[in-house]
């Protein structure tokens, strides 16, 4: 058998049946505890023995309850914290941020002859203080994702930073300070893997070793910021002249190293160094000085020359000393 009473003291809603004159005939338990009376000693009592209700406030109900019964439809009081019709002295929670509870009344006609009406009080407080929650937790979330996006922004410009410092190493492991070419590291390392691949493919590669003609009496008489000037543009002017898969490297000094992969025979180192040669002998501007700089080269062929990193750079500095020694400003091939 359902226990209707059971049900209606258990509702999360306050139930109060009063007349016209406001006695009170029936309060469920929901009403008890937040107006802090025991429904069973409210019965037969005024409803303004337990609720504080000025004239305007009685006028107000009065009124609700007259429509409630004349039209026999309900009546909707709406309040807020304010302007509330029932003050509750207990709010659903003891942690209430409210003074009262929110109020939505609904004015039910029960018993038109007895003039009795049914007051439905929806505590409107818990949405108000979930509302408030879940606001603050917003604002918490919304704290949390700028601390993380700031903290994703240290994080990328610290990657971005050791990136930088990564590439200033290698930079400076790998590459001359002033042209920022290939130094004697990675000059020892590329021609070590161009010999042990050529051995296994029977390819040919050579080995341009360049000097620059007369380049102390530069430095001696233009200074060493026009001398540096220079071998940036002929660092410049022999990356032009040859290809990708060539490396050309700073050697020390005014001294270069370029390794031409792949070639069929001496013809194309031929071709390459004389191009070098005449390039760089072409008349350059610097600082308001007209300079003619020639260059000298010699050249070994891997595996004529030697198969391995000093057999190779002895010879290409052997047949180097053959153009000095001839002149300068032309190529040799060692014999």
């Amino acid at each position: 058998m359902i226990r209707c009473e059971t049900i209606i003291h258990s509702l999360n809603v306050g139930i109060l049946i009063i007349d016209a004159n406001l006695t009170i005939h029936f309060a469920n338990k929901w009403v008890g505890v937040h107006a802090n009376f025991e429904p069973e000693d409210a019965l037969g009592k005024n409803l303004t023995h337990f609720f504080d209700l000025d004239e305007n406030r009685l006028k107000s109900l009065h009124r609700h309850i007259k429509t409630a019964l004349t039209l026999g439809s309900p009546s909707f009081f709406t309040t807020d914290s304010y302007e509330y019709l029932l003050a509750m002295k207990n709010s659903v929670t003891t942690k209430s941020v409210f003074e009262f509870m929110q109020q939505d009344i609904t004015i039910l006609p029960y018993d038109k002859e007895a003039k009795k009406v049914t007051l439905l009080i929806y505590d409107q407080t818990s949405l108000m203080e979930e509302k408030l929650r879940s606001q603050k937790e917003s604002e918490a979330l919304a704290k949390a994702v700028k601390v993380a996006n700031a903290t994703i922004k240290k994080l990328e410009t610290a990657k971005n930073k050791l990136i930088k410092q990564k590439d200033i190493i290698y930079q400076q492991a790998h590459c001359d300070h002033l042209t920022s070419l290939a130094n004697r590291s990675v000059l020892n390392q590329k021609l070590q893997r161009l010999i042990e691949s050529n051995l296994e493919s029977g390819k040919k590669f050579g080995v341009l070793f360049l000097d620059l003609d007369n380049f102390k009496e530069i430095n001696d008489s233009l200074g060493h910021d026009v001398g540096d000037m220079i071998l940036i543009h002929v660092a410049k002017t022999l990356l032009l002249c040859t290809r990708k898969t060539d490396t050309v490297t700073r050697f020390g000094g005014d001294e270069f190293i370029i390794l031409i992969d792949s070639i069929e025979n001496e013809e194309t180192l031929k071709s390459i160094a004389s191009k070098l040669v005449e390039t760089i002998a072409q008349p350059i501007k610097i600082r308001h000085h007209d300079l003619h700089v020639t260059a000298s080269i010699g050249v070994s062929l891997f595996p004529k020359h030697g198969t391995d990193f000093n057999a190779l750079i002895k010879n290409a500095d052997l047949a180097l000393y053959l153009a000095k020694a001839e002149g300068r400003d032309t190529f040799r091939i060692q014999a």
